[in-house]
């Protein structure tokens, strides 16, 4: 009892991890994408002719308008002329959404370059980012609900071209939640949801949303990459009501698919940001398959209740050889007890030790060797590397092929990685599709010529059954070790090396950057 109850723990405690290291990718990734529509709004707020449009836009909707030769429909139309070319291209190579000019004070609106047909609503109550840049002329970026979408905005000072220390509007460009979910999704094979409070959404827009309103929390679906939502919300109608923090927190959740791995964490938009408003405006929800964690706890307590029976049997025997030690048997029993005895202790060891679809070690017994290595690489000048790899696009294998032909290749990609590996070496299975390799005594650039060799045979030496033209790469992350480094250090480093090799485009193999000052 007491092992399975630490075993859950330390289940939980691993999970909790994989949630803050997704929690955090979810973070860069939008604030990249935050930073990337805040450099589009700048390069069009900068054009000259933008800047003399907005200038006459100014003049024409002011109290003192009446000697203005342009009228405000006719700049408009002209403004869209100027803009439309560049509009189309950021569509099509950035998935932006929105094109937004603005006019102060506050947040008058002027063109919407992806509505044109709407204009002249005032949205102080709503674009709280623009009625600041129009107050004080600083950029800003941030998510926001809209009249038309919800949106990931990057908002700049528009400046008249004739007396650039006047600022003449403001300029917003936007882009949604789904394309950044569907390439993070496809990056680190979690399934990812945006869901929003209802009453917020309703607040916000001018008619209803097309996507439909999740029934079973009474909330807004604005994006997701998964068609099994439904399920997980419905799963978590049956957990106590957990508001989110920033901190966020990551549950094994059973739902009609199976169970799973959930992180929840606050998703808040600009003004709850800037005034610390709570509850926040809705929720990021992360996920992936629980099951092979959940087999592999309820394969440890199995084996606990086998070494208890196990004792049990030894002290049988010892009873047994006592009671018949005058008997003159007592060596020949003792030899095939003890041969007997070895045997199960050999096949427990395997079932403890070894992932039993793979033929590699275990997560439990890699983590006890690169722990071991620690203590040795800590006390001298021994190097060590850990590769950290999983197979590419996954996920598409089990969905184009099955999970039969999935666990196929897995099954062969263990037994190259073992055929690859020295003696000494450890293969274990991280997780799901991620593998782990510890190699002691070898620098990063041995790492890296053992991983280029690895990846090389691999892309050889597996095919998906029946497809022969469908060839299966890997990508590979090498850490070596550096002073200080804990286990959580080692492996992250692995980690963040490997999902570099990803962003380059897969089949390759990158070495961790330096630690710096470390």
């Amino acid at each position: 009892m007491i092992n399975y109850i630490s075993d859950k723990e330390a289940l939980q405690s691993a999970l909790a991890q994989k949630g803050q290291q997704s929690q955090k990718t979810f973070e860069v990734a939008l604030s990249t994408t935050l930073d990337s529509m805040s450099q589009l709004a700048t390069f069009v707020a900068n054009s000259p002719d933008v800047q003399r449009l907005m200038n006459e836009a100014e003049r024409a909707t002011t109290e003192n308008s009446a000697g203005n030769v342009i009228k405000p429909d006719d700049i408009r139309a002209l403004l869209y002329e100027t803009v439309s070319p560049g509009w189309q291209k950021m569509t099509k190579e950035y998935q932006v959404r929105q094109l937004h000019f603005h006019l102060g004070p506050g947040s008058n609106s002027f063109l919407r370059v992806h509505k044109p047909e709407k204009f002249g609503d005032n949205m102080d109550n709503l674009r709280h980012l623009v009625v600041d840049v129009n107050r004080d002329g600083q950029p800003r970026q941030g998510f926001e609900l809209g009249r038309v979408y919800a949106g990931l905005r990057g908002v700049v000072p528009v400046f008249s071209f004739s007396d650039p220390q006047k600022q003449v509007g403001a300029l917003e460009v936007g882009t949604s939640f789904s394309p950044l979910i569907e390439s993070l999704s496809s990056a680190i094979g979690y399934e990812i949801a945006i869901v929003i409070r209802k009453e917020r959404v309703d607040a916000a827009v001018w008619k209803p949303p097309t996507e439909p309103l999740t029934s079973e929390c009474g909330c807004f679906v604005e994006a997701s990459s998964s068609d099994n939502l439904e399920d997980v919300l419905a799963a978590l109608k049956n957990k106590p009501e957990y508001y989110p923090t920033s901190g966020g927190r990551t549950i094994i959740l059973k739902t009609r698919s199976g169970p799973i791995s959930l992180t929840e964490f606050a998703l808040r938009d600009y003004i709850g940001i800037r005034d610390k408003h709570e509850p926040p405006l809705g929720r990021v929800m992360i996920w992936q398959p629980a099951d092979y964690a959940l087999q592999g706890l309820y394969r440890d307590t199995w084996v606990n209740v086998v070494y208890a029976i196990f004792v049990f049997i030894l002290i049988e025997l010892a009873l047994y050889f006592g009671m018949h030690l005058a008997t003159g048997k007592l060596e020949a029993t003792i030899t095939s007890r003890t041969r007997d005895i070895r045997t199960l202790n050999s096949k427990l060891e395997d079932l403890v030790n070894k992932d039993a679809l793979t033929g590699v070690y275990s997560r439990r017994y890699l983590m006890e060797r690169v722990q071991q290595e620690l203590n040795r690489a800590s006390r001298g000048e021994h190097p060590a590397v850990i590769l950290m790899l999983d197979a590419d696009h996954f996920k598409q294998i089990n969905d184009n092929w099955g999970h039969q032909t999935g666990d196929s290749v897995l099954a062969k990609l263990g037994s190259i990685m073992m055929e690859h590996a020295r003696n000494y070496d450890v293969v274990g299975r991280y997780g799901g599709e991620e593998f782990a390799i510890l190699i002691p005594g070898a620098n990063e650039k041995m790492g890296y010529q053992i991983a280029e060799k690895l990846r090389i045979r691999v892309a050889e030496g597996i095919k998906i059954p029946g497809s022969p033209d469908s060839t299966i790469t890997i990508s590979v992350g090498v850490a070596g070790y550096k002073k200080g480094y804990r286990q959580e250090n080692w492996f992250a480093a692995a980690d963040t090396a490997l999902y570099a090799a990803k962003r380059a485009g897969r089949n390759r193999v990158v070495v961790s950057e330096p630690d710096g000052d470390d």
